[in-house]
C-alpha cells in the first residue's frame, strides 16, 4: 500500500518543504481587484504583497472540488493506494468540509481520509511533514492518525500584525479584539486557539510585543523544541534577522518560510510568526 500524503497552500511549507514526490499541496485561490488567482503558482508571494501594500482589494477562496478531484484521482492509480488529505484547520477555511470532502465522496471515500490540523501555517505544516515521513518509513495510517493527535496540542501559534484590519475585514477574528486594539493602540500576539485566530497578549507597544515573543521562544527552548519556524510575508530581512539570531544563541535548527496570500490576505504584508512544536515529554 502506498499513502500519499495531500495538503493545501496555507501549510506554510517552503519550497525545499514541499518538493517531495509524496506531497501534494493545492494551492488555495486568492483575488486581487477582482482577478483570482492560485497561491504561489499563477502569483508569486511577494508580487501579491506588493499589491496589498498598494491598497489593492484583496479575498481568498477555498480551492474548488474539481481541484481536489484532480488531486486524489492522479494519485489512486492502484487499488492499494490511499490518500491522508491534511488541511488548514476547518473553523478558519471551508478547505476540508466543503471542497475536500465533496471531492473524496466523488472520488473513493473508503480511500481518501481527511483530517483537520485545527492549525495554519507551519502549524499545519510540520504536521505535514510528520505525516510524510512516518508514511515513508511505511507506517499505517492509524499510528499516523494517533501521531498527529498527539502533536496538536504540542503546537504553538504566535504572530504580529502591523494592523489588525485585514483580519477584521477578512472575518478571521472577532470584531471585538479589533475594537480593542484601535482604541488601545495595542500591538496584540496572536495564536490559534481551537482551530480559530484568538488574541494571546495584549501589548501596548510593538517594541513590548516583540520582546514578549523572545521570551515566549526563550520558554521553549527551555521545555525543548522539536521543530520551530519563523514566518514572514513581506517582510523577510526582518524575520531572517530574527530567525539567524535565534541560531546563534541556541544552536538550534529552524525553518524561514514566507506565509503565502492566502494567509497574507488577512494577516498584512507586515507579519511576523513563530511557530514552535514541543518536544514530546
Amino acid at each position: 500500500m502506498t499513502l500519499h500524503i495531500v495538503t493545501d497552500s496555507d501549510s506554510g511549507l517552503s519550497e525545499q518543504m514541499s518538493d517531495n514526490p509524496g506531497l501534494s499541496v493545492v494551492p488555495m485561490k486568492v483575488s486581487v481587484d477582482g482577478v483570482f488567482f492560485r497561491d504561489f503558482t499563477e502569483i508569486a508571494a511577494d508580487e501579491f504583497y506588493g499589491k496589498q501594500r498598494s491598497g489593492a482589494k484583496c479575498g481568498t477562496t477555498q480551492p474548488s472540488p474539481q481541484d481536489f478531484v484532480s488531486v486524489y484521482n492522479g494519485l489512486l492509480q492502484s487499488p492499494d493506494d490511499e490518500v491522508l488529505s491534511i488541511h488548514v484547520s476547518s473553523a478558519m477555511s471551508s478547505t476540508l468540509g466543503s471542497s475536500a470532502y465533496v471531492a473524496s465522496q466523488q472520488v473513493d471515500p473508503e480511500r481518501i481520509h481527511l483530517y483537520d490540523s485545527r492549525m495554519i501555517g507551519l502549524g499545519q505544516g510540520f504536521m505535514v511533514m510528520s505525516a510524510l515521513r512516518m508514511a515513508e518509513r511505511g507506517a499505517d495510517l492509524e499510528d499516523i492518525i494517533t501521531a498527529l493527535n498527539g502533536m496538536q496540542p504540542r503546537i504553538h501559534i504566535y504572530f504580529l500584525v502591523e494592523t489588525m484590519k485585514y483580519l477584521i475585514e477578512g472575518g478571521r477574528i472577532g470584531e471585538a479584539a479589533g475594537v480593542a486594539a484601535s482604541i488601545l493602540q495595542i500591538k496584540p500576539i496572536l495564536t490559534v486557539k481551537d482551530g480559530i485566530i484568538d488574541v494571546f497578549d495584549r501589548p501596548r507597544t510593538i517594541r513590548t510585543a516583540r520582546n514578549r515573543m523572545q521570551i515566549l521562544i526563550d520558554e521553549a527552548v527551555v521545555r525543548g523544541i522539536e521543530s520551530i519556524g519563523f514566518h514572514y510575508a513581506g517582510n523577510r530581512a526582518e524575520v531572517e534577522a530574527m530567525q539567524l539570531e535565534f541560531s546563534r544563541r541556541t544552536g538550534t535548527p529552524s525553518t524561514l518560510s514566507q506565509v503565502g496570500a492566502g494567509v497574507g490576505c488577512h494577516t498584512g504584508p507586515e507579519t511576523v510568526g513563530v511557530v514552535i512544536v514541543d518536544k514530546v515529554v
